[in-house]
Parts: C-alpha cells; sequence; structure tokens
C-alpha cells in the first residue's frame, strides 16, 4: 500500500516526526470497487480504476488513479483521480472528479487516439497480428 502525505513540510534532511490516528472503515478494494461502478454509472463505461493509495491530509481518503481503454489499443492512458473517505466510503466531491477528468480527456487525450481499424484495414497496412506458429507436432494415424 502506497501512503502519501499531502500538505505536511517535511525537511530534505533530518528528523521527521509526526503522529496522526485513523480508522479505516473502506478498505482499499472497497474503495477501488466504488470508484469502477461510480465511473461505469457517471463517466464513461470505457474507464478503469488502478489500486488506490492512502493519502493523508486534511482528511484521510483513498486517491484511485483513473485510466481509459479502447478495445483497438487498450490500456490507453491516464484520465485522473477519485478521491473515496476512508470512513464513509463515498467519492469526494464526485462532479468535480467527472468534470476535471472531462477536462483532461477533450484537452489532452482526445486528439492522441488512434483511428480505429478493421480487421481488413490493418491486413492491408501490414498490421495485422500473425498467428503464431504452433509449437507442436500434429500427430495423425498411418493409414495401411
Amino acid at each position: 500500500m502506497v501512503i502519501m502525505l499531502d500538505n505536511y513540510k517535511i525537511p530534505d534532511r533530518g528528523h521527521v516526526e509526526f503522529n496522526v490516528s485513523f480508522d479505516i472503515a473502506v478498505t482499499a478494494e472497497e474503495a477501488r470497487y466504488k470508484v469502477r461502478w461510480w465511473l461505469r454509472d457517471h463517466v464513461g463505461m470505457l474507464l478503469d480504476a488502478d489500486p488506490p493509495m492512502l493519502v493523508i491530509g486534511e482528511k484521510v481518503m483513498w486517491r484511485v488513479p483513473v485510466f481509459v481503454s479502447y478495445p483497438h489499443t487498450g490500456r490507453f492512458s491516464n484520465v485522473g483521480l477519485a478521491n473515496v473517505d476512508v470512513m464513509t466510503g463515498e467519492i469526494v466531491d464526485p462532479e468535480g472528479a467527472k468534470k476535471a477528468m472531462e477536462e483532461y480527456y477533450e484537452k489532452e487525450l482526445k486528439h492522441r487516439i488512434p483511428p480505429y481499424k478493421t480487421r481488413d484495414q490493418r491486413a492491408e497496412s501490414k498490421e495485422a497480428f500473425p498467428m503464431p506458429e504452433p509449437n507442436f507436432v500434429a500427430l495423425r494415424d498411418k493409414k495401411t
């Protein structure tokens, strides 16, 4: 598990000490699951969530990275983050997270998506995925 300290001033060198206590009522996997369904219901079907990191700041929350995948490219790019409260399991500022993802997609990703090509188009341009040669020998009965 990755733990991120947000808004803590830490010196470049020297002794660091801090004391923070909190309860975790929602596991990392539960937070990821919640974000996955929220993405599908409210943002887009091609989005998915990576394992979250625990962020300790004004609030303690799970920060869940979100990425987009396409059928013709697979995983394409990260598009943003969704935060989940560790006590309640609620997504923190869902409308703000959705808006940030949509803006990032429009400004940074939309123009970079490779065009979809059918199997015939890939074959014409020599981009088709060749079938690997089988690594076995087929045995046949001898006819006598």
